[in-house]
């Protein structure tokens, strides 16, 4: 028989596969590789993560901190609130005895003092302080004040007259105007009770007085005082007409004119000066000229000129 030999051809598909399990490999290979990247990006961001939370918890931390208040005593009757911060102070707020709230602005400042005066018995004091960031702290304390002294102001021969009383004795005496507290003058004194006349300013002005006794309480008194200063009147002639000037530092309201036996002529003026020319009449004139200023002060001239008829 004829026998037929079948030989297979060669398998063209072991090549292939080989390619195949190579193809395999190398994607494996780059899984594996894209993997650990992603873990050291990871563990990257997370050790990143941590030392940003820190920082922030620093930064926090630091932002958080509050003003700090302390209270000095610098008499019997008198403390002065201090507050201090590592930032900008937007307000400091203080209550006595629970009454109105007083606020005192910071200005932007890291540090803010105020003298506060407190009254005679048992004080509580309830102070609070805002910084720029809206953090606030709050400090409360309480002080016992005794008996102070008396101060009364009154007006006397265009002074001011202080008198101050004490039962236990006064120290000294302190006074300044407005707010110029560098220029006080200050008066001992050692005795119950004590006067003394203050020249007064021109103009408006505010006198503040401070009396002390013996044990260190203070007693304050604040007045508005307006400086007995009058107007100024100045008239002459110029041979036809009265040349009528005036003026006030503090401001003119009304002016009166009599010439002779005329009726009286009245004007409503403002400023601080005024002038004014009113005709001479023939002969002798006699004019009377009265200004007065805001304030109520009043001042009067009376002059004559003896105008020579024309021919």
């Amino acid at each position: 028989m004829n026998q037929i030999l079948v030989v297979e051809p060669p398998n063209k598909n072991k090549k292939s596969n080989k390619s195949g399990v190579h193809s395999i490999l190398l994607v494996f290979a780059i899984i594996l590789m894209i993997f650990g990247i992603g873990v050291t990006s990871t563990g990257a961001y997370s050790y990143y993560r941590e030392i940003s939370n820190r920082s922030d918890e620093g930064t926090t931390g630091s932002s958080n901190s509050k003003p700090i208040i302390t209270v000095q005593r610098e008499s019997a009757s008198l403390i002065t609130i201090v507050v201090t911060h590592d930032k900008q102070i937007r307000a400091v707020t203080y209550t006595i005895n629970n009454e109105e709230p007083v606020q005192i602005s910071g200005e932007g400042k890291s540090e803010v003092k105020e003298e506060v005066e407190l009254p005679v018995g048992s004080s509580s004091i309830v102070i609070t302080a805002e910084d720029a960031n809206g953090i606030s702290s709050s400090y409360e304390t309480s002080f016992d004040v005794e008996e102070k002294p008396s101060i009364e102001l009154e007006e006397v021969d265009g002074k001011i007259q202080a008198t101050v009383k004490s039962n236990i004795g006064i120290d000294r005496v302190a006074y300044y105007w407005d707010e110029d507290t560098e220029n006080r003058e200050m008066i001992a004194v050692n005795d119950m009770e004590y006067e003394t006349l203050i020249d007064v300013l021109e103009g408006t002005h505010t006198l503040n007085v401070a009396a002390i006794d013996v044990e260190g309480n203070t007693a304050m008194a604040s007045q508005k005082i307006i400086g007995a200063t009058k107007p100024v009147i100045d008239v002459k002639s110029d041979g036809q007409n009265f040349n009528i000037k005036v003026s006030d530092s503090e401001g003119l309201s009304k002016i009166e004119m009599t010439l002779n036996t005329n009726e009286m002529m009245t004007e409503e003026i403002s400023g601080t000066e005024y002038s004014k020319d009113l005709p001479l009449e023939d002969g002798e004139n006699l004019l009377t000229v009265t200004v007065y200023n805001k304030n109520g002060m009043t001042e009067t001239s009376r002059v004559s000129y003896i105008k020579k008829q024309q021919e």
